[in-house]
């Protein structure tokens, strides 16, 4: 893939140059826009993996009242992404097209409403098929707000911004295990079930956001009315700053884009990444019950771990953006994440699982905010909605869907929830090989451009 002259992959702009707009602090100017939009990306993420992520809570009950075994409960996690990923690709088209006041908000008020219809299941069939249409109303959420982003937040500013939004991930698994707990006592309330009712409330949240996001996001920078002009005059000035670095790429075309090698070595490292970020909360509840964890304790214990995936992905974030480096921090994650699951499935007690379990969280989380970095930084404006959704469509399918269909089977054959952990353990292995050869091309090529 060719790249922007540089010299050396991961340099960004400086941003202690003087700005379009003299006298004008672009710091603050990042910061507000952050303060604007954060929030609301955050939330709406934080709603959609607490209604993927609900699921683990309610099998308890769920999976013996359906009649689930151990490998239909992974069929039903996987299929969810199947639909997300064949849906991946036309939404963010939509999202460069259309913007994201309509797409996103179309997005959160369709998965929650599908989400709410899982409390009308009746059997494996109608699981699985409620399932699959909550990939497909989700499709698109998470490569349209990392497009969304670099619409708004330059290079220089990203990483620790793709960790901000990662926040959701493990703050919805906290919420998630402190209120699914909760909910779940709703047991027998106007004669329904307490896993129907986690259903029925964790959805609602999701249509109310997407129905306030009509009137409250912005598609673009120079739409934003609570900007002043030189704001926006440094932030076009930012950005196009960060578009010409990119000028021997801006001719390459998306088929062209995906025909080179180096872009599908980055997507297979991309896989285990997925992997891990639909499953690291999978799985938890239920392996704490296994090592005695009352049902009443469960949700303060599953909480630690995204707390401990919190902190160690804010410092890793942090200290990508200040060394300006991507490709050596994502292998680093991965590597962490990979010793995190191994050691979750060698573990003989509870100390020794919820260790594990950080370093997965730590290691998933801080992999996933610093990898997106890459592509939002190398690949040229007019084909990143489709490049950033092929990505992530194929991590979909492959990590979110291929994956925990090997993991249900391993688990079914050995009996042991533990034991897929190294299925993701290699993954991760994987996507560091993966990851560290495609940044060796990308520092070969950035080599001879600079020549």
């Amino acid at each position: 893939m060719s790249l922007p002259q540089r010299t050396t992959i991961d340099a960004a702009i400086d941003d202690s140059r003087p700005t379009a707009a003299t006298g004008l602090d672009g710091a603050r100017t990042v910061s507000r826009i952050g303060r604007r939009l954060m929030w609301y990306l955050i939330a709406l993420y934080v709603v959609s993996v607490l209604d993927r992520g609900n699921l683990s809570f309610a099998s308890f009950s769920m999976n013996k009242e359906l009649g689930l075994t151990p490998q239909m409960y992974s069929i039903g996690l996987g299929i969810l992404f199947l639909g997300y990923s064949l849906f991946e690709v036309p939404s963010n088209l939509a999202l460069a097209r259309f913007g994201a006041r309509i797409t996103l908000t179309r997005i959160a008020m369709l998965f929650g409403l599908v989400t709410m219809s899982m409390a009308f299941v009746t059997g494996p069939i109608s699981f699985y098929t409620v399932r699959a249409l909550l990939g497909i109303a989700e499709a698109g959420l998470t490569p349209g707000v990392f497009l969304y982003l670099s619409y708004w937040i330059p290079e220089n500013y990203r990483a620790r911004y793709n960790a901000i939004f990662t926040y959701s991930v493990p703050a919805a698994y906290v919420l998630a295990s402190l209120v699914s707990g909760a909910i779940l006592q709703l047991n027998g309330t106007f004669g329904l079930p307490g896993w129907k009712w986690l259903f029925l409330l964790e959805g609602l949240p999701a249509v109310m956001l997407g129905v306030f996001g009509i009137f409250y996001l912005t598609d673009r920078p120079n739409q934003a009315k609570w900007l002043s002009r030189d704001e926006k005059a440094w932030l076009a000035n930012e950005l196009e700053v960060s578009r010409l670095n990119k000028a021997p790429t801006e001719e390459l075309n998306t088929l062209a884009a995906l025909r080179q090698p180096t872009l599908w070595v980055l997507i297979l490292g991309y896989v285990g990444i997925f992997c891990g970020n639909a499953t690291v909360g999978a799985w938890l509840p239920q392996i704490l019950h296994i090592y005695g964890v009352p049902l009443t304790h469960i949700g303060m214990v599953a909480a630690i771990p995204p707390l401990a995936g919190m902190v160690g992905m804010t410092m890793l974030s942090r200290r990508s953006d200040r060394r300006k480096e991507r490709i050596g921090h994502t292998v680093a994650c991965t590597v962490i994440a990979a010793i995190g699951y191994g050691t979750v499935a060698i573990s003989s007690s509870l100390s020794t699982a919820l260790i594990g379990f950080m370093l997965a969280n730590i290691g998933v989380y801080a992999s996933l905010a610093i990898f997106w970095s890459i592509p939002q930084t190398y690949l040229p404006q007019r084909i990143r909605p489709a490049v950033i959704a092929v990505i992530s469509s194929f991590g979909a399918i492959v990590g979110g869907w291929v994956a925990p269909l090997l993991i249900g089977r391993v688990q079914q054959r050995t009996h042991s929830l533990s034991a897929g952990m190294i299925v993701v353990a290699v993954l991760f292995l994987l996507s560091a090989v993966c990851v560290c050869i495609a940044g060796r091309r990308l520092a070969i090529q950035a080599n001879k451009e600079t020549q």
